[in-house]
């Protein structure tokens, strides 16, 4: 019951929703015949969720490619799940305000 108590408290307006996946390692065993698909398929599945539970933001955490320099098969792939689920008419809710000359002072 505390758990649906909680859901009826909580305020949509000020609260942020963050879905957090780690190492999605796209494009590992891209050349596998069998499993060249599973690392964009469990992406968009990541992509899926976090589009029925409409959250606020999606943080990647760890690597997102598996390769330093991946295929162009992985980066199109990546790009067009991110276009599809993330690109829209939804307005984004979220402003990073910060001093520029602080956070990026070793930057020329």
């Amino acid at each position: 019951m505390a758990g649906k108590k909680d859901k009826e408290d909580s305020d949509p307006e000020n609260t942020l929703r963050i879905l957090v996946a780690t190492d999605c390692h796209l494009g590992y065993a891209e050349k596998d015949g069998v499993r060249s698909k599973d690392s964009l398929n469990t992406f968009e599945e990541i992509l899926q969720h976090a589009q029925t539970q409409k959250v606020d933001m999606v943080l990647l955490g760890g690597d997102l490619f598996h390769e330093n320099k991946p295929s162009r098969k992985s980066l199109h792939g990546c790009m067009a799940l991110i276009r599809q689920y993330c690109m829209g008419e939804r307005p984004v809710q979220i402003e990073f305000l910060s001093d520029q000359a602080v956070n990026f002072a070793a930057s020329p």
